[in-house]
């Protein structure tokens, strides 16, 4: 089986030299519907990307250029006992969410290692919010994490984001990691966003710059080329330290690393025919390398296991 790795992070994608698919929401009005009417994902062969959609919700979103839906069930009910979780009263109503598909080419299998998304809200919107996907139903929350320290928010048991303030700053790096059974899939996934505990009906969640981070995999058919002019070892890594093999291209290239959530941990240009790569200082888990030259873009994964 040869393999083409394909790093896309998600909400309009754009792709960008190292292969990213960004999502931006950037045609959505407060007239364009509950469909994102940004120009669909571009995903090359090995994925299609859907448009998101909000499904229970209000006719349009409250804002531009972010998906910002009222209507969510209620449960916050403002003052002292807004800053405990023990304090929200309600419960998600799982007919009201913000909707997302991935599909395979024909061909390929893709691998979910992880989602990236901003969330916000109005002034008596959502204080808890969650994401599920089709692979379980929609029964479970996935794991969830946030990226930063922060006091604003923290995930409670059953994989929960919990705004301890009530406050409408934008919050980033909300992150979930996705594990084995997002592996190899063949078949078409749903992801499903979820907010709840607002504290008025006209209340809003807000989602933007959600990034979906994985790979794609041809099964077959694929040019001997890419299977051969790159080379990584030892790959899962160790100790953090990889060689790359790029003595079969030609020229300079741009060789670029990045970590599960998108971020740019090592960057050079070299036109010898292997690059030391040292991830020593970085955690266990996966990272993407691309490499730029001239003619073709070509990302792979990097396994650190120290």
């Amino acid at each position: 089986m040869k393999k083409i790795t394909l790093l896309f992070l998600a909400i309009t994608f754009t792709v960008f030299a190292n292969a990213q698919l960004l999502y931006t929401f950037d045609s959505v009005k407060t007239t364009s519907g509950m469909i994102d009417p940004t120009p669909a994902p571009v995903g090359g062969p090995g994925i299609t990307c859907a448009s998101f959609m909000a499904v229970g919700t209000p006719p349009n979103s409250l804002a531009a250029f972010r998906f910002d839906f009222s209507g969510w069930a209620l449960g916050s009910t403002g003052g002292a006992a807004d800053t405990l979780f023990s304090g929200m009263t309600g419960s998600v109503n799982t007919a009201e969410y913000y909707e997302v598909s991935l599909t395979p080419g024909a061909g390929y299998s893709i691998t979910e290692d992880s989602i990236k998304f901003d969330f916000d809200r109005s002034s008596a919107g959502v204080r808890t919010y969650s994401v599920r996907s089709s692979l379980d139903g929609y029964t479970a929350n996935l794991n969830a994490v946030y990226g930063l320290p922060t006091t604003n928010v923290d995930v409670q048991a059953g994989n929960v984001f919990f705004l301890k303030k009530d406050i409408t700053t934008l919050q980033t790096r909300n992150i979930i990691v996705l594990g084995p059974t997002f592996m190899n899939l063949v078949t078409p996934i749903t992801f499903r966003f979820y907010g709840w505990n607002a504290e008025g009906t006209g209340g809003t969640f807000s989602i933007d710059n959600v990034n979906f981070i994985g790979s794609s995999t041809l099964l077959t058919g694929i040019n001997e080329k890419e299977e051969t002019s790159v080379r990584l070892f030892p790959n899962p890594t160790t100790n953090g330290i990889v060689t790359l093999d790029i003595a079969n291209l030609s020229g300079k290239t741009a060789i670029t690393v990045y970590d599960i959530i998108g971020n740019n941990i090592f960057s050079t240009e070299t036109s010898s025919a292997q690059q030391l790569i040292d991830l020593s200082n970085q955690a266990n888990g996966s990272y993407f390398v691309s490499i730029k030259n001239a003619k073709e873009v070509i990302t792979k994964k990097i396994i650190v296991n120290k």
